[in-house]
């Protein structure tokens, strides 16, 4: 089973903490929702675990090797993967071929494995005629396209950075069974997301975080009626 463990981690901008000594986990099977206000520290505790930022203080490890200092391309060798909020497509490549950059420069496959790791990655997202250009995609195959390119590194590990945001409804509920496909595929995975019924549906465990500290932790049903929790967030939100 794969476990990846977040340990009293801490990250200051100057003299701002925006992360201040966080500890959570993500396993095997199961979903993680990272959820808060705007400016919480959501994406910045994405970025410590997978390398992009470094920790002040605090350890990361997965499945017993403390990765807290190793490089962000190690990290994705070792089977961390993550999609960003803003999706930067490939423009000049097909949908095919950005897919295969995961595979490419993730993991160091040669083309040929490459090529065919895309085709089962794109048969798994319900990508048709990955051979069009990007500029002709729908903003859901552009969202799909993001997770596939994460998905090609062949990760243990998953973050999805509101990746579900800006789709209509049908759009969502798509996103939110491929979600849970993965997951029952024994995919560790993590979720920021806003939108809250997105949340319900498809987390097993929500930790809350509020100007960098972690407030509330449980189920959705658990977090969602705290006071703290509704002052915070849920009420601003409508939720």
């Amino acid at each position: 089973m794969t476990q990846l463990m977040v340990r009293q981690v801490t990250r200051r901008f100057g003299g701002l903490v925006a992360v201040n000594q966080v500890s959570t986990e993500v396993v095997s099977g199961r979903v993680l929702g990272i959820i808060g206000p705007n400016g919480s520290g959501k994406t910045t505790l994405v970025n410590l675990i997978t390398g992009l930022y470094r920790v002040d203080s605090g350890t990361i490890s997965l499945d017993g090797r403390d990765i807290t200092y190793t490089f962000p391309h190690e990290r994705t060798r070792l089977g961390i993967a993550r999609t960003f909020q803003l999706a930067h497509p490939f423009v000049d490549l097909t949908a095919r071929e950005n897919i295969m950059v995961g595979a490419l420069f993730g993991q160091g496959k040669s083309l040929g494995l490459a090529r065919g790791i895309a085709a089962e990655v794109a048969d798994l997202l319900a990508l048709r005629s990955v051979d069009r250009p990007v500029s002709t995609l729908s903003a859901l195959e552009v969202k799909k396209l993001e997770i596939g390119r994460a998905l090609a590194t062949q990760p243990r590990v998953l973050f999805l950075d509101e990746v579900m945001a800006g789709l209509n409804p049908e759009e969502t509920r798509d996103l939110v069974a491929l979600v849970g496909g993965l997951r029952d595929q024994g995919l560790a995975i993590g979720v920021i997301e806003h939108v809250m019924r997105v949340i319900a549906q498809v987390t097993d465990w929500v930790i809350v975080l509020n100007a960098g500290e972690l407030i509330a932790q449980g189920t959705y049903d658990q977090v969602s009626a705290q006071p703290q929790v509704i002052a915070a967030y849920l009420g601003e939100e409508g939720a």
